[in-house]
């Protein structure tokens, strides 16, 4: 068929690979104050390239974006007061090694390289950040800001960030709808700074998305496939600071906090895994704020309590400002499954400033198993009460065995105590708590939820859904992140 295209197709071919180059470079000077063109490559020499600050500009295309690349991923590793900002359209950046650096104040990596230039349609992706902190920790940086629209960021390593500041931020704009997503990246060990208390200093969040001031914008921001393992800045690994966000898929490993939906409305948090393995503090999902889903979920072994609970419903405040607390409306969580919690879900839990309790919201088709020896301590369900007004949460064909209950009572209809669901360990590389086929379960299956189309691995639910994160049949079409499968290629995890 090739012989019958027109002789301009040719024309047009051929002086586009004709004007479309390679470019080897060994310093931010021979990429800095050009506008790179579709389907440009800047090959980065491997060296220690130390002290650069780099300004990536292009407008490339879909099929022709402008392509920044280490000559070997890793090899190019940038320290110092190093730096890169982008700005322009479809540019592609990869297989950098940001490690050690002492940069102060200033993003380590930012969409933007300057408030009117931002990125469109652009990916960072198989890159690194590691040990990149000034000498002072009290000094904040960020690592990663986005900006702009329809960004990527993906397949990147970010480890051991030890000074103040949120590692990645999301950046919102007014009557803009950014988009992006963060997806397939490593997150590795981060502790606390701090107060004279010992108190955690806030503005430790691995992820923030917006902030109060922009919390009722929709950010429509995708967070899939990550691997958060010993994130322990802050009760905030994840701080949901805006609205029509969707988190799934990704594993939190002994993170000593929770994925908190901390502003904004219309978030979804669905087929995750919080995996606490006995460590003090880890904690599953946080809900603040009108109409958010939490299904499909899986908690095992975390050893938080009140606001890192595995589930924890707030109290808001009432006439609540942009920065404090608002009230709980219309929540759905359900399909979850928590395993040897100590904590389950607390329910109208806050300060005593705060005295507006969840209202129009439904607890559905949760399993709470507990097998460990002390089992019996463990709080499968606290409420706190409140004066003012009265909490409107709804219960509904919930399954829970040994362990306590706390200003709750339950009909078996809200909370069945006698039903075995026998949970079996294993069936993926990283072994969950999932039913046997035998199951007693399976004479509670549903076919409410129509939104809830497959379970926690992407096995079809469409109708006949089994209480709990897992069914018991069909093709996983999902998989728990692994260490070894996600971030740059170059770093062993």
């Amino acid at each position: 068929m090739l012989k019958y295209l027109p002789i301009t197709f040719f024309l047009i071919f051929f002086a586009h690979v004709a004007s479309a180059m390679h470019y080897y470079v060994t310093s931010a000077s021979g990429i800095n104050g050009t506008t790179w063109k579709a389907g440009d490559t800047i090959v980065m020499r491997n060296a220690k390239w130390i002290n650069q600050s780099i300004e990536f500009k292009g407008n490339g295309t879909e099929l022709n974006p402008v392509v920044l690349i280490a000559q070997t991923p890793g090899e190019v590793v940038l320290s110092g007061s190093s730096s890169l900002s982008v700005s322009g359209s479809y540019l592609e950046i990869s297989g950098l090694c940001f490690k050690a650096g002492t940069l102060s104040g200033k993003d380590i990596i930012s969409f933007r390289t300057s408030s009117t230039s931002e990125a469109e349609n652009c990916t960072l992706k198989n890159t690194a950040v590691i040990s990149c902190n000034p000498s002072d920790k009290a000094i904040e940086n960020k690592w990663v800001s986005i900006y702009g629209k329809n960004n990527t960021v993906s397949n990147c390593s970010f480890v051991n960030k030890t000074n103040m500041g949120t590692l990645l931020v999301v950046w919102l704009e007014n009557d803009v709808v950014p988009n992006h997503t963060i997806e397939n990246n490593y997150f590795g060990y981060r502790n606390a700074n701090l107060d004279n208390t010992g108190k955690e200093l806030n503005g430790q969040e691995i992820i923030r998305i917006g902030d109060s001031h922009t919390s009722m914008q929709t950010a429509g921001v995708k967070v899939t496939g990550n691997y958060f393992e010993d994130c322990n800045g802050e009760t905030e690994i994840i701080s949901n600071k805006s609205c029509g966000n969707y988190y799934s898929n990704n594993i939190f490993v002994g993170c000593k906090g929770t994925l908190t939906l901390r502003h904004g409305n219309n978030c979804i948090v669905d087929g995750n895994y919080f995996i606490g393995n006995g460590i003090s503090n880890t904690g599953g999902v946080r809900i603040i704020g009108e109409n958010h889903k939490v299904y499909n979920n899986y908690f095992e072994d975390l050893k938080g309590t009140d606001f890192r609970s595995a589930i924890c419903m707030v109290r808001g405040k009432e006439n609540s400002v942009p920065n404090e607390y608002f009230q709980v409306k219309n929540a759905l969580v359900a399909f979850n499954t928590m395993i040897n919690c100590s904590q389950s879900f607390i329910i109208n839990y806050n300060n005593s400033t705060c005295t507006m309790p969840p209202v129009g919201s439904l607890i559905a088709c949760n399993v709470v198993y507990n097998n460990s020896a002390s089992s019996a301590s463990k709080i499968n369900v606290r409420i706190e009460k409140t004066k003012v007004t009265e909490m409107d949460v709804q219960w509904k064909n919930n399954f829970m065995n040994a362990g306590k209950y706390e200003n709750f009572t339950f009909s078996s209809v809200e909370v069945n105590t006698d039903i075995n669901p026998m949970m079996k360990y294993g069936g993926t590389k990283t072994m969950l708590y999932e039913p046997e086929p035998r199951t007693g379960l399976s004479g509670f299956a549903t076919s409410d939820f129509p939104e809830i189309t497959v379970d926690i691995r992407g096995r079809d639910r469409t109708s006949q859904k089994l209480p709990g994160a897992s069914q018991v049949s069909g093709k996983p079409s999902r998989f728990v992140p692994q260490k070894n499968l996600v971030g740059a290629s170059f770093i062993k995890h």
